[in-house]
């Protein structure tokens, strides 16, 4: 096992430990705030009181813009429960369905089958969890073109609508030698269990100027396109404002056709991009974890901060937004020199501060299980030293309950994920285990 190798070393000079991590936080290891919660609503909720508790500053923004969905759902994925939320917040549990993996980033589920997992783990491997075991063979291993140490490696998967007849897939990636954040398509083989490892296309890649803040995410909006998040580059503070930067794709969320005619250099930009660009969104400082609400198409982006304020992003798909990074850091002014900073940025709608060991925000999934009807619009997220675990509802383009400690600890949480009915997972990045969130 590789995971000695495959780990962000973060120093917490202050404490005189340190963690490893995959979404960088304060490029120098410093940090800090105090050990009150705060909020304007807050959902009644014991928790789970001998799994962790929340010790970090959380606020929230109560205003924004989101549709609203109500009933049963079909997606891409599966069939998700997309009516209101029924019944008290019951007390959770992590039910434990996969261990013995290789640094875990990510698990996903395709439109052919609603029950199997795609673990993405760092090294460069997808793993199938199917009936209550992780397969042997793995469904692709790419170690061989990546690049996996630090923040690098195997980083995002997607599925597209057409994937049970058309067998293709994306993978983002660190690209071996050069470190270039790259996305490529690739095609599941005749065995549906089974990939075929070599790149049919490459969807867009850039080069890197450091080696963190790839961001990681790649995920199918309801409007078919393909969005990629990536980070500013590296560089404590973004001194090249390359985030707000319109001739770079540094801190930016892109909006890709992979429905349009390819080139060498990969597909082209969404229809109805500004000014016909792959950008989207701009503004982001490392949106290592963003996923949509599988019933609204809502946005939700896990922002890493710098040296204090973790956030967390949520918009509707109607139009881009400027998050505001590098001259905003959660809903703060940040010390930064960039000119022309943007008049009007969209705020978060939650953040939280580096207190009681808190450091660097992974984005979560929007609960639509049957299974927890209390839970159904709940949105968790976490963070990767802590391990603390939050959830907030976010419902016709506010906030409606929380910021709240869910009373589960994840340990270090280097991602979320969900199956093709809507129940969300958690991913332990040291301890290579991905568990379930379940009513106690």
């Amino acid at each position: 096992m590789k995971r000695a190798i495959l780990l962000f070393s973060f120093l917490f000079t202050s404490m005189g430990v340190s963690a490893a991590m995959v979404g960088c936080g304060d490029d120098t290891g410093s940090g800090g705030g105090d050990t009150t919660t705060t909020g304007t609503t807050s959902p009644t909720t014991t928790g789970n009181p001998t799994t962790g508790t929340m010790s970090t500053t959380s606020t929230m923004n109560t205003t924004g813009m989101s549709s609203s969905s109500t009933g049963m759902g079909t997606t891409a994925a599966g069939m998700f429960d997309c009516s209101a939320p029924d019944g008290s917040m019951p007390s959770l549990t992590l039910t434990e369905v996969a261990d013995s993996l290789d640094n875990p980033v990510l698990v996903k589920a395709a439109p052919d089958n609603a029950d199997r997992l795609y673990i993405v783990e760092q090294s460069g491997q997808v793993k199938i969890w199917e009936n209550g075991d992780v397969l042997p063979t793995p469904f692709i291993d790419v170690s061989g073109i990546i690049n996996a140490g630090g923040e690098q490696g195997l980083l995002g998967l997607a599925f597209p609508n057409d994937y049970a007849t058309s067998g293709r897939f994306f993978l983002h990636y660190t690209a071996d030698g050069s470190n270039d954040m790259t996305v490529g398509e690739f095609h599941r083989s005749a065995d549906p269990l089974v990939a075929d490892p070599a790149q049919v296309q490459l969807v867009v890649q850039h080069p890197t100027a450091e080696p963190n803040h790839n961001g990681g995410s790649i995920e199918f909006g309801s409007d078919g396109f393909l969005y990629v998040f990536w980070g500013d580059g590296g560089g404590g503070g973004d001194p090249q404002c390359d985030a707000q930067n319109p001739d770079n794709l540094w801190g930016k969320a892109l909006r890709i056709d992979i429905n349009g005619t390819p080139s060498a250099t990969g597909y082209p930009a969404a229809a109805g991009n500004p000014d016909g660009s792959l950008i989207y969104h701009n503004g982001l400082r490392n949106p290592y974890r963003a996923s949509f609400d599988a019933c609204t198409g809502d946005l939700y982006i896990g922002d890493v901060g710098q040296g204090q304020w973790e956030e967390v992003d949520v918009v509707g798909d109607d139009m881009p937004h400027n998050f505001g990074w590098p001259t905003r850091e959660g809903m703060h002014d940040f010390d930064n020199t960039c000119p022309n900073p943007p008049a009007n940025p969209t705020e978060p709608v939650a953040e939280y501060d580096h207190g009681g060991g808190a450091c660097s925000i992974s984005g979560g999934y929007v609960y639509r299980s049957s299974a927890v009807p209390g839970l159904r619009g709940t949105y968790f997220y976490g963070d990767y030293c802590s391990g603390d675990i939050w959830m907030l509802r976010w419902e016709n383009g506010a906030v409606v309950s929380g910021p709240t400690d869910s009373g589960l600890n994840g340990g270090n949480i280097s991602g979320f994920g969900q199956d093709g009915k809507g129940n969300v997972y958690v991913l332990n990045h040291t301890q290579g285990t991905v568990s379930r969130i379940d009513a106690q």
